[in-house]
């Protein structure tokens, strides 16, 4: 008998196990582990205010006012409407209720207008210079009087630079904000940072304000997010073969073939806002001279380098600019088309002849200048393809390599000649800062000063009443920079997203980067 009673009690005892076991409290977490494009790691903050870079963490962690979809289309998020007056003066912003940052404080109209404040005063100022003065209308709604027309400001609060912070939480946390402490309104909140190693998020069971651009409102159907910051590609890679990691963003080129031969994988291919380049110092000797920067500008073989390093993946690059802007369609002339004839003999205009070693001389001194680039591959890579071609013009190049987070320290000392680059942003305004004068070694790694440039800059800038004027002004902007041949152009990108296949999301994302607002329809296998 007492047998048979140990026999019942353990069999109920075991049913309850499994059935506590079994439930959500128990239930295994669902983990989506990204390993982020290496040129996006070595943040130093995620803090919008503060920052002058951000990655595709900011896009979870912080929500924006509106978003912009891969069709062009300015969607409200944060915001339930918005209305800008018939003379462009006065925008009206009114926001949806119930919004609630991660430490459970009110998203109002008094913590919108400290925002915009503050934005006013940090690196990102520009995006909200024309407003004047802000006006708080009710709990919900306030008003921005502009000094002049903006036609671009909508499209700036599109941006993860204007991912909105918690202003509780950045004033009690100070300076340890968007280091130790970050907190926002978005569908995933931090957890833990180890620089260099992975960020972790958590999903916020709280969230119900997604945008239009997900199917699902929230909260998200994945618990947990790692970020892991892997700079090397062969490593990366391994780490999404062997199932380390479930996305590998802008897999690396030279594995694309192995993966889409993958029968456990998939590649997403979405429009790029990447440019690649090669910058040009035009304080530092023989780089003051237009010429010379012309003509190593014509010996870059834009083609040679999108088959060796990009296998083919995008387009050739002839401007500053990504090709689907306007402004980017500029007169034929100004486009920088490679022509080593033509580099060769603006060489031997300026005085330049080739010694025995192949190396071009004046005056007794050899044309030798560093290259820089970061560490991961394919800057490293076009590095190498750009040293060969300017030795076929008499250049003698050494390359030198930095960390993703040191680089930006050593440009403000002023020390390099040449940089391989590249910049992911789909609006005009990007050549601001690039070649604002007033910010030079970082962002203005070409060191320019030009009054000239400087009025058309400030033309396209702050002079532009409507959406045509504006296009205008910054083509005539960028056709006087392609003039002065600061930069070399390379070519313009595409994303190629590896992703597992126990990741399941729709087939097409709404969003312009795929991690966003596509991860709140994601679910895993």
């Amino acid at each position: 008998m007492r047998k048979k009673s140990n026999v019942i009690l353990f069999t109920c005892l075991m049913v309850l196990a499994l059935g506590i076991f079994s439930s959500p409290l128990y239930a295994e977490q669902k983990v989506l582990k990204i390993s982020m494009d290496a040129g996006n790691a070595g943040m130093d903050t995620f803090n919008p205010i503060t920052t002058n870079r951000t990655n595709n963490v900011y896009y979870l962690i912080y929500d924006r006012l509106v978003e912009m979809g891969a069709d062009g289309v300015i969607y409200p998020h944060l915001l339930k409407s918005w209305n800008v007056s018939e003379d462009g003066l006065t925008i009206t912003f009114t926001l949806r209720e119930g919004i609630k940052f991660h430490d459970g404080s009110e998203l109002n109209a008094e913590v919108l207008k400290w925002f915009l404040q503050n934005i006013a005063k940090g690196k990102s100022k520009y995006m909200v210079a024309a407003v004047e003065s802000i006006d708080i209308k009710n709990n919900l709604t306030v008003v921005l009087n502009l000094s002049r027309p903006d036609p671009n400001i909508l499209y700036n609060f599109t941006s993860s630079f204007t991912g909105i912070p918690s202003k509780k939480a950045v004033e009690k946390y100070g300076a340890e904000f968007g280091r130790k402490y970050v907190v926002g309104t978005g569908p995933f909140e931090f957890v833990s940072w180890k620089t260099g190693d992975e960020i972790v998020l958590k999903r916020n069971p709280d969230y119900q304000w997604g945008s239009p651009l997900s199917d699902n409102q929230g909260p998200a159907k994945i618990d947990k997010v790692i970020f892991k910051e892997i700079l090397e590609d062969s490593t990366r890679y391994l780490e999404f073969k062997t199932g380390g990691v479930d996305i590998l963003e802008n897999a690396p080129t030279v594995f694309l073939k192995k993966i889409k031969e993958d029968p456990n994988a998939t590649v997403i291919s979405m429009a790029s806002n990447t440019n690649f380049h090669m910058v040009m110092n035009t304080k530092r000797e023989f780089l003051d001279n237009v010429n010379i920067r012309k003509a190593i500008a014509l010996s870059i073989d834009q083609n040679s380098i999108l088959k060796a390093v990009f296998q083919g993946n995008g387009s050739p690059a002839y401007t500053y600019l990504i090709d689907r802007l306007p402004a980017r369609k500029v007169a034929k002339k100004y486009e920088i088309h490679f022509d080593l004839a033509k580099a060769q003999a603006i060489m031997a205009e300026e005085g330049w002849k080739k010694d025995s070693d192949g190396i071009l001389t004046k005056d007794g001194k050899k044309l030798s200048l560093s290259l820089w680039s970061k560490s991961d591959s394919d800057e490293r890579k076009t590095a190498v393809v750009i040293q060969a071609q300017l030795a076929k013009l008499g250049i003698d190049v050494k390359i030198e390599q930095f960390d993703p987070s040191s680089i930006k320290a050593e440009f403000k000392k002023g020390r390099h000649d040449l940089v391989v680059r590249s910049y992911g942003w789909d609006n005009a305004d990007i050549l601001e800062w690039f070649f604002n004068s007033t910010r030079p070694g970082y962002p203005t790694v070409s060191m320019w000063h030009d009054n000239e440039s400087d009025y058309l800059m400030h033309k396209a800038m702050t002079r532009s009443k409507n959406s045509e004027e504006r296009i205008q002004n910054f083509k005539d902007y960028h056709e006087y920079l392609l003039s002065q041949y600061i930069w070399a152009p390379i070519i313009n990108s595409v994303n190629n997203h590896a992703i597992n296949n126990r990741v399941k999301m729709p087939s097409e994302p709404r969003f312009k980067i795929l991690i966003g607002a596509p991860v709140m329809d994601m679910t895993l296998n």
